[in-house]
């Protein structure tokens, strides 16, 4: 599903529009989407990457897309990201030779990185997005049924095609900081050191106001004790 309107012969690849004036088609969607692989693959991809962690821990709204040019695109500051949920569109094209080899099953294989089945909360973080973007862009509820990703298949250097926007989403995510207590708490566990010495700091402040508070409700007693007592003369 890629835009196509405009002019005669003009297509919208996702927020670039570009025009398709000569040469097969298969050739123009083939140069859309190039394996790239220009950017360092110094990234994990753990399981704590997901869509709903994207959002919840990074900050980064997830915006919904039918333009499967516009998929994994970070946009305005790095703070949206921009998925194509269609995998019955996809799957319809697995043995389709308009796409590159190998480019519908990766296009899968993101899918299955950021919408594990097998975790409960992303599953139903993903069916509240589907009741949230009924009357906006449809979400494909079968986009939550992808196969889970082996430890092997969710190394970087399997992905070409969308390797290097997956490394700039990463990136993103592992650099975005926690901006309420919530996304502290909440699975950040990218820093564990920042992590540890926050919730650190936390329990010395906690308590520090306890031990505070308890020798001023011990002077306020020993001094109402005094009052009601007097020393003899």
């Amino acid at each position: 599903m890629i835009d196509v309107g405009g002019l005669r012969n003009s297509v919208k690849l996702g927020q670039v529009s570009r025009s398709w004036t000569n040469g097969a088609l298969r050739d123009f969607v083939k140069s859309t989407f190039p394996r790239t692989k220009e950017l360092s693959d110094h990234v994990k991809l753990e399981r704590l990457f997901t869509a709903r962690n994207i959002e919840r821990v990074a900050d980064i709204q997830v915006i919904w897309t039918s333009n499967l040019a516009d998929h994994l695109q970070l946009e305005d500051d790095d703070t949206k990201v921009r998925l194509f949920s269609h995998t019955s569109f996809l799957e319809l094209h697995r043995e389709c030779d308009l796409f590159p080899s190998g480019f519908v099953d990766e296009t899968l294989r993101t899918l299955s990185l950021l919408l594990p089945s097998n975790d409960k909360k992303t599953v139903i973080w993903f069916r509240r997005e589907q009741r949230r973007n009924l009357n906006d862009e449809f979400v494909d509820g079968t986009a939550i049924g992808c196969r889970p990703l082996s430890m092997k298949e969710r190394q970087i250097d399997n992905f070409e095609f969308w390797h290097d926007r997956l490394v700039m989403l990463k990136q993103a995510f592992d650099e975005a900081d926690p901006k309420t207590v919530r996304q502290w708490w909440s699975s950040d566990r990218r820093k564990p050191v920042q992590w540890f010495n926050f919730w650190i700091a936390i329990a010395l402040v906690i308590g520090l106001t306890i031990f505070f508070g308890l020798v001023q409700s011990i002077e306020g007693g020993i001094q109402v004790y005094k009052a009601y007592h007097p020393s003899p003369s």
